[in-house]
């Protein structure tokens, strides 16, 4: 029984992550529930929007919100469409790739009560937001799901940390997996991991975003050389495929450096 329950995790996990990183998140890591499909933790990177994310999910008035209203409604609408994501991919896995009627989707506790704090959020900030806005987007992904380019990752993610003896994977080998299935991966600064969910007592300390013109420089230098290298190797790449490959060599140097 346990073998199901890892293979439904494993979907639901992976359709969270690869719909976060479609919006230029990240994920430090995963581990699999061997109890129910529904618990297993994907620890997601939130980068620049993290404050917004903590002062979303705080429940209280925040300055930054006020501020920058557009960009907080944004936000909430990304995490709306990730606490969704992973309900979704494992009910199309479940059901062959089939998708069934909406009203019918099971969605855990943990996932149901993120959703409706986005969506008391958004109904507080937009006085004409929609009644069934989960289940719109519950529609758009269900959509998604059925375009190879999504469900190649999420199937890849999912086998890939089925085959482990932990039932868990780190970043690295999350977007390793993601890359090897032709997903292009956002370019973000490496920080350290923090959870989406959220967390009154600890906020994130500002921290420099503009990576410096030397640090440019020398970047742009070593993908032209694995551009080179790789093109000799083969002629034929497509676009998304070089830049995949590039990311990918880079992360395997960066992993033994």
């Amino acid at each position: 029984m346990n073998d199901e329950i890892f293979k439904l995790c494993a979907y639901h996990e992976s359709g969270r992550i690869v719909f976060a990183y479609q919006c230029a998140y990240g994920c430090e890591g995963v581990t699999l529930s061997d109890s129910d499909s529904g618990t297993g933790t994907s620890k997601l990177n939130g980068y620049n929007d993290l404050e917004f994310i903590q002062a979303i999910f705080s429940g209280k008035e925040q300055a930054i919100i006020k501020a920058n209203t557009s960009k907080a409604i944004a936000v909430a609408k990304n995490l709306m469409k990730i606490y969704c994501a992973g309900s979704c991919a494992e009910n199309y896995f479940e059901n062959d790739k089939s998708i069934t009627n909406i009203s019918e989707l099971e969605i855990p506790g943990q996932d149901a009560g993120y959703i409706d704090k986005l969506q008391k959020f958004l109904k507080h900030q937009l006085p004409n937001h929609a009644d069934d806005y989960p289940s719109q987007i519950i529609l758009q992904i269900f959509e998604e799901l059925q375009k190879p380019e999504v469900w190649k990752p999420i199937e890849i993610l999912a086998e890939r940390i089925l085959k482990t003896e932990e039932k868990s994977l780190n970043r690295f080998y999350i977007e390793d997996a993601l890359m090897m299935a032709g997903f292009k991966i956002s370019k973000q600064l490496i920080k350290q991991g923090v959870s989406v969910q959220e967390d009154e007592n600890k906020k994130p300390k500002p921290e420099e975003t503009v990576t410096p013109k030397a640090e440019q420089n020398g970047e742009a230098l070593i993908d032209k050389a694995l551009k080179d290298f790789l093109q000799l190797v083969k002629k034929d790449w497509s676009a998304d495929e070089l830049d995949a490959s590039i990311n990918y060599l880079k992360l395997i140097f960066k992993k033994f450096s």
